[in-house]
């Protein structure tokens, strides 16, 4: 079985998971797992040692991990995206479907400068495909610092943090209307980006959601972060399954199966 888990935001104080021995529940019989960006925040206060520590626990429980690259860990693996043998099922961890990578950020101005940088460093990347966008976003983030520190858990510091991300006004403007495109921008470009996909799964939003358009259906994995909860994606087979996580005496297990799509012949 295939298991799909994003943004698990680990080590920042925001996040629900406190350790990683936590999600056992959900690595247990697991023979390939799929981590889609921003399982850990590698730009800020973390060594080499500590991401090498993350990957070293998943490792040593699923015999199969990729790690893909979010734009808080950038450079985590070469890994972007990945699809399933027969591209049925795709994943990616969400960015890429935005211009400016975060529309909604108070750095928006300063990653817009950054990939214009890496645009004119690198002609040779097109930022209208999915490698070359993928790969300018990856060059923009990597060494980008947070505005706040994401592992200090005080009060004043938390109160600070929900200050950058509510002000000015056109912050949750901009996440909503984030939310509410996601589908419909994937959708656009699934033809040209993931010509097979059935199935296309991101995190990157926050916002856990299954949309279907047309044939395909696009699932978002909502973050350990923020209010709205979490989902995980697991393929088995011909069957796509999603269910909401839910954390039961201080560990992760399955909750409510939210929804079922059974993949068409290849």
């Amino acid at each position: 079985m295939l298991r799909i888990l994003s943004d698990l935001h680990f080590r920042d104080a925001a996040t629900r998971l406190r350790r990683l021995e936590d999600l056992e529940p959900l690595l247990a019989g697991v023979d390939e797992l799929w981590l889609n960006g921003d399982t850990c925040d590698n730009q800020t206060g973390m060594c080499a040692a500590d991401v090498e520590s993350i990957r070293r626990f998943f490792r040593s429980r699923v015999p199969v991990v990729r790690f893909l690259t979010g734009n808080h860990d950038p450079d985590i693996s070469t890994d972007h995206w990945c699809a399933t043998p027969d591209g049925r099922v795709c994943a990616t961890h969400g960015d890429a479907f935005f211009e400016s990578a975060i529309p909604w950020s108070r750095q928006r101005a300063i990653l817009d400068a950054r990939i214009r940088t890496a645009m004119s460093a690198h002609p040779e990347l097109d930022a209208n495909t999915l490698d070359g966008r993928l790969a300018l976003h990856r060059i923009a983030c990597t060494g980008l610092p947070r505005e706040c520190d994401p592992e200090n858990p005080s009060r004043l510091h938390r109160l600070r943090r929900l200050v950058t991300e509510f002000w000015p006004p056109r912050q949750p403007l901009a996440m909503l209307h984030a939310w509410r495109s996601l589908p419909d921008r994937i959708a656009a470009v699934a033809p040209r980006w993931f010509p097979r996909a059935q199935v296309v799964v991101t995190g990157h939003v926050h916002f856990p959601k299954v949309w279907q358009r047309g044939a395909l259906t696009v699932i978002n994995t909502g973050a350990f972060t923020g209010p709205l909860g979490a989902y995980v994606v697991d393929v088995a087979g011909d069957r796509v399954a999603v269910h909401r996580l839910k954390l039961r005496r201080g560990r992760w297990q399955l909750g409510h199966l939210v929804s079922e799509t059974q993949l068409r012949p290849a």
